[in-house]
């Protein structure tokens, strides 16, 4: 009788052990699958490819699939509920706004333009000495080119007219626009097809590596409306985190913590990087690298100055009309709801 006990009682610490263990080395909590729409595999979103790899988002408890949908389409793809989250431009996110696809962005990874134009070494050489550091004429100088972009209406586009606009210039009738993948932009600025183009790094740096020469690069247009920008911002639908407050609470500490590691431990943030480009030279990656890091901001902020700034982009830009009406900053940033 006492050994059926004794083998009985075994059986019951074994059990409560292995729900113990359970607990220790399986996850601490049920992850939620979540879906995150991205307009094109770009440094600029190296928070969430970190968030990923490093398991930040599985500490806080959610799963995300990555889905990428050109341009503008993210907001399409989160506005249909085909996706939770979307990373994209706050310009972008306003201009949808003034089109009544409104949704509320909760953190913003990165306050600076880093978006370049590259143009073909021998069509730079052609243009001739323009300053280096005077973007509206430099952008006067490419009047006439064909240009690759990712998407009409992204961001690249947005800034390609913004500066053209700036410059007394008509985007629609003074360039030939070329949708591409950022891939292809390169091949095609290679091999002639198109002579200039407008990206982010790391893209936009390979391009010069391959023969380009970079025209202009974002972080020095000294422009009013390119300072202290929503450059990326984290979007949600209007009524998604009053019903999922714990996803979006996990989806910003998980990148948040990404957006940590950036600033205190490049190696370990490029090595997380990896996976993801795995196809890029290991240097113009580091330098791309850096440039996204550099500009990073550590409290995901999105202040008024940025909503301002936002909107004054677009309005220059004519992505959206001058009397256009724009819903308040109230409606359009809610960072308390990502924490």
């Amino acid at each position: 009788m006492k050994t059926r006990l004794f083998r009985m009682g075994l059986a019951v610490l074994s059990l409560a052990a292995g729900f113990t263990l359970a607990g220790v080395v399986g996850p601490a909590m049920a992850q939620q699958n979540v879906t995150l729409a991205l307009p094109a595999q770009s440094l600029l979103f190296a928070p969430a490819y970190i968030a990923a790899e490093r398991g930040y988002f599985r500490e806080a408890g959610i799963e995300p699939k990555i889905v990428y949908v050109a341009g503008p389409g993210v907001l399409t793809a989160v506005l249909g509920k085909s996706a939770d989250f979307a990373m994209i431009s706050g310009g972008i996110q306003i201009a949808a706004a003034v089109r009544n696809q409104k949704l509320v962005a909760i953190a913003n990874t990165q306050d600076r333009f880093t978006t370049d134009i590259v143009v073909r070494k021998p069509v730079a050489d052609k243009l001739g000495a323009v300053p280096p550091g005077d973007a509206l004429a430099r952008i006067r100088a490419l009047k006439g080119l064909t240009i690759g972009i990712d998407a009409v209406n992204g961001l690249p586009h947005s800034f390609l007219r913004y500066l053209a606009r700036k410059a007394g210039m008509n985007p629609e009738t003074d360039f030939t626009i070329t949708a591409l993948q950022p891939q292809a932009m390169v091949a095609a600025m290679k091999s002639g097809t198109i002579e200039a183009m407008a990206f982010s790094p790391p893209f936009s740096l390979t391009a010069v590596n391959d023969g380009g020469a970079l025209w202009i690069t974002g972080p020095d247009v000294d422009l009013p409306e390119m300072k202290t920008f929503p450059y990326n911002v984290v979007l949600v639908r209007p009524d998604y985190c009053q019903a999922e407050a714990a996803a979006c609470r996990g989806f910003t500490t998980a990148i948040g913590k990404a957006v940590a590691l950036m600033r205190s431990d490049p190696a370990a943030s490029l090595a997380a990087l990896g996976k993801t480009f795995d196809r890029m030279e290991p240097e113009a990656l580091r330098q791309s690298f850096a440039i996204f890091a550099k500009y990073t901001r550590t409290d995901l902020g999105l202040t008024e100055d940025m909503y301002r700034n936002a909107v004054a982009f677009d309005r220059a830009g004519g992505v959206i009309p001058e009397t256009a009406a724009v819903p308040p900053a109230s409606e359009l940033y809610a960072p308390s709801l990502g924490r």
